[in-house]
């Protein structure tokens, strides 16, 4: 008998934050549906067309390469290999290189992005606050203005 179990993980596509409902097939691990989660608090248990349907690749015998599912890094540039690292490392490492162009390039070379399906003004408001504040950029888009 197939087990399945219920996992809720965050959607990949638009930067929302939409919370997907997947029903896992635990003994060929695979996804076998996937709905919007009644937990989801910006999406409200409703997914856009990508949310629902667009997890399916995962499934796919014709990708040709394999699914990252850890943080990586390249240590020393474009040419250098890919290695697994830990999640704090990750983020330490984006972070240094963020400090690092800045000091760099000034403020001005980051920007800020913010989606209009998202979870309302105070996103968007701490979006920008962190862009202006502790970056020191007034570059901040959205794409509503498209």
């Amino acid at each position: 008998m197939t087990a399945y179990k219920k996992v809720n993980t965050i959607c990949p596509y638009c930067g929302t934050g939409c919370v997907i409902e997947c029903t896992v097939d635990t003994e060929h691990n695979r996804i076998l549906e996937a709905k919007g989660s009644p937990d989801g608090v910006n999406n409200e248990g409703r997914l856009c067309l990508k949310g629902l349907y667009g997890w399916d690749y995962l499934n796919d015998p014709q990708i040709l390469t394999r699914r990252i599912q850890k943080p990586m890094i390249r240590r020393s540039g474009k040419k250098s290999p890919l290695e697994e690292v830990s999640w704090d490392e990750a983020i330490h490492f984006a972070a240094d290189k963020l400090k690092t162009l800045i000091r760099q390039y000034g403020p001005d070379c980051v920007m800020g992005a913010g989606s209009a399906r998202g979870p309302g003004n105070e996103a968007a408001y701490i979006t920008q606050k962190f862009m202006r504040a502790a970056i020191g950029t007034n570059n901040v888009d959205h794409c509503a203005r498209i």
